[in-house]
């Protein structure tokens, strides 16, 4: 084997290892690494949603698909469950799945059973969906990361871990480090969340830009309404350069109205501008004067004088 070849495939080797070892380091820390755990057959009707699981349900198109899907090849992954005092389980993953399985009429489904605390169930919702599903919209994504970086949070909190400490390796850059992207990606999509209802919806019907959203999500419950009436009221997009300039004029002291708006449109569309203009005195154009009687014959002029000056044809 060539020297090269052995080097590539050791250097491979060593991120796998150390790949497993910050994954490993995590478990150890949240205490996820031995989970008291069983498979078996429950009746499906114990099943029940976590109140916390921010994931939404697939639509009746994608339900009955995946419902034909389990009826011709069976359930191939068993959904994850944890039990309750009152002798029902909360689904942790695969409430489509319960939902598909009810949905052919059958009576028991394949779970695994996790008797796990809130923390670890909260690590399971959403770390599953997360790395699982192929499209998520950006206010899942924003819940479910505010949900992991809260549980850790708490668990750190219980373990005694200093507040700086705790922030620095505890916080979004450990959330972001467990699902392999940015801290600061982290940090945008949890903004989101501060969104009202009818904005958030908007984002994730692709209506507002991410990037927008995460910069109005700083503004007061009442600002939010305003723009959302303003945006659905004269039809407006809201791009990332307005929500930047309503950001940076925000105050909480006065809220947000529809003039401020109109103003701050007005103001980017002003920089924004593709138009140039200038004045010329008619005693500047002294003898030219009679030879241009309008502004159009300005305007022809020194676009031929333009294009001989620099020789575009």
């Amino acid at each position: 084997m060539a020297k090269s070849t052995v080097s590539g495939a050791l250097s491979k080797r060593i991120a796998e290892q150390q790949a497993d070892s910050i994954e490993n380091s995590y478990n150890e820390m949240f205490g996820l690494k031995h989970d008291d755990e069983r498979i078996v057959s429950l009746d499906v009707s114990l099943l029940t949603p976590h109140p916390d699981d921010p994931f939404r349900h697939y639509s009746d198109a994608k339900l009955r698909e995946l419902a034909e899907s389990i009826e011709k090849v069976g359930l191939l992954e068993p959904v994850i469950v944890r039990p309750m005092e009152s002798g029902k389980y909360e689904i942790l993953s695969g409430k489509n799945r319960t939902n598909a399985v009810k949905k052919n009429g059958e009576r028991t489904i394949r779970a695994i059973v996790k008797d796990v605390d809130d923390f670890k169930a909260v690590m399971i919702i959403t770390d599953a969906n997360l790395k699982h599903r192929e499209i998520l919209t950006p206010s899942e994504k924003g819940w479910a990361y505010r949900l992991q970086v809260e549980a850790i949070k708490k668990q750190g909190e219980r373990n005694d871990l200093g507040a700086v400490e705790f922030q620095q390796k505890l916080s979004r850059r450990i959330v972001a480090e467990i699902n392999e992207v940015k801290d600061n990606e982290i940090q945008r999509y949890i903004r989101l969340t501060y969104l009202i209802p009818e904005l958030l919806e908007m984002v994730d019907e692709g209506e507002i830009p991410v990037m927008a959203a995460y910069q109005v999500s700083y503004l007061d419950t009442e600002s939010q309404n305003t723009l959302l009436r303003y945006l659905e009221e004269t039809e407006t997009k809201l791009t990332i350069k307005l929500a930047q300039k309503i950001r940076e004029n925000f105050s909480k002291n006065i809220p947000l109205s529809a003039e401020k708006i109109e103003k701050f449109i007005e103001y980017n569309n002003k920089r924004e501008s593709k138009t140039i203009s200038f004045k010329i005195s008619r005693e500047k154009l002294g003898r030219f004067s009679d030879a241009v009687p309008d502004d159009e014959t300005v305007e022809k002029l020194f676009l031929e004088f333009l294009a001989e000056r620099f020789s575009v044809t």
